[in-house]
């Protein structure tokens, strides 16, 4: 297993985990029940942000030029080289939309950040402290290669690009994975900062019967690993105790409806769907039931030439400043990149966002 840290700021205090997965316990019997997922605080959280991410308000806000805003900050929101630190912050507790503007660091590691409303009216300037994500690939991600206009680009350089244009301002670490039983591994590195890991690969998957729900899956699918693959079991039963350090959000995978990752099977890891262009589930998003599956962003992702490079994210501006040829027309489409690998480091982006500008507004 291999790590790259990237982005390095000051670590923050201990993150608090209130209930992913809620147990109810009958006094009488000490028996505990598994209450449905969105009970918990953080999946109330995840359908509020699931029907922003349907709409896809992050790009619409991102490219839109806020009314009122000062020609100073119009040019820091509008900026193609990406030279100021910027992000769209959309509160999932009113849906209400912010503009983050960097105003440079502390000392201690805290960022200063000037607010905006939707039409560019300052709201304040405050601090935030960073969080910190991990986000993992497996060692082939390096090798998986996409040429753009005479460069390569691998499977993790794509997942690094979304998570840090959605939030620029948390702290990165990147890991790379071997098999199946390095995921265990994580654990040692998870610290009180962490706000969450994301893991973009899909190790295995199985088919299920859709028609039959969540649990019924989930139990059948587990009765088969413990005849067939006993090891698989032991994986999973491993996996739940990273789960219990932090969360971790695992990409749902991109082989259809009748397939769900093992990565999601009682493991205590929150899956990340797909959306297509009409914010519907992606055909090719799997683990689809509610019990595997909670959270939901977009799937496709066109590949633009900008002025300066190219467009990835959607967002405003250029994702990579490539020096390319001079003729290539603005807004020329280069191709796609697909995936839930992609859809899970931009939901582990905005849940620490949500995280530091928790209690700002």
């Amino acid at each position: 297993m291999s790590i790259n840290p990237i982005y390095p700021r000051l670590l923050i205090p201990k993150h608090n985990i209130r209930g992913i997965n809620p147990k109810l316990i009958y006094p009488k019997t000490g028996k505990s029940f598994d209450l449905p997922r969105f009970i918990s605080p953080e999946m109330k959280e995840a359908r509020a942000m699931n029907k922003i991410a349907k709409h896809n308000d992050y790009i619409f806000y991102s490219n839109r030029i806020p009314p009122k805003a000062t020609p100073e900050d119009i040019i820091k929101l509008t900026d193609d080289n990406y030279t100021y630190k910027r992000a769209v912050w959309i509160n999932p507790k009113d849906s209400k939309p912010y503009y983050l503007l960097e105003n440079g660091e502390e000392p201690n590691g805290n960022i200063n950040l000037k607010i905006l409303n939707k039409d560019g009216e300052f709201v304040k300037n405050t601090q935030v402290k960073p969080r910190e994500i991990i986000l993992t690939d497996l060692d082939k991600g390096l090798k998986i290669n996409t040429e753009i206009l005479g460069y390569n680009f691998n499977h993790t350089d794509f997942i690094t690009i979304l998570a840090t244009r959605f939030n620029p301002f948390a702290n990165y670490q990147i890991f790379h994975i071997n098999n199946d039983s390095d995921i265990s591994k994580l654990k040692k590195y998870i610290k009180p900062e962490t706000s969450c890991i994301s893991c973009s690969y899909g190790v295995y998957h199985y088919k299920s019967d859709i028609a039959k729900t969540g649990k019924e899956i989930q139990n059948k699918l587990l009765s088969e690993l413990k005849k067939h693959e006993p090891n698989e079991i032991s994986l999973l039963e491993n996996l739940k105790e990273l789960s219990k350090k932090t969360r971790i959000l695992t990409s749902s995978g991109n082989d259809g409806k009748d397939k769900v990752a093992g990565l999601v099977l009682k493991t205590g890891f929150e899956g990340v769907g797909g959306l297509n262009n009409k914010g519907l589930v992606d055909s090719n998003s799997s683990s689809r039931n509610s019990l595997f599956t909670q959270h939901y962003e977009p799937y496709n992702f066109n590949i633009i030439k900008t002025e300066n490079g190219i467009n990835i994210s959607g967002l405003k501006g250029s994702d990579i400043i490539l020096d390319c040829e001079q003729n290539i027309p603005l807004g020329k489409y280069l191709g796609s990149i697909r995936g839930t690998s992609y859809s899970t480091p931009i939901r582990a982006a905005k849940i620490a966002l949500n995280e530091m500008m928790n209690g700002i507004l």
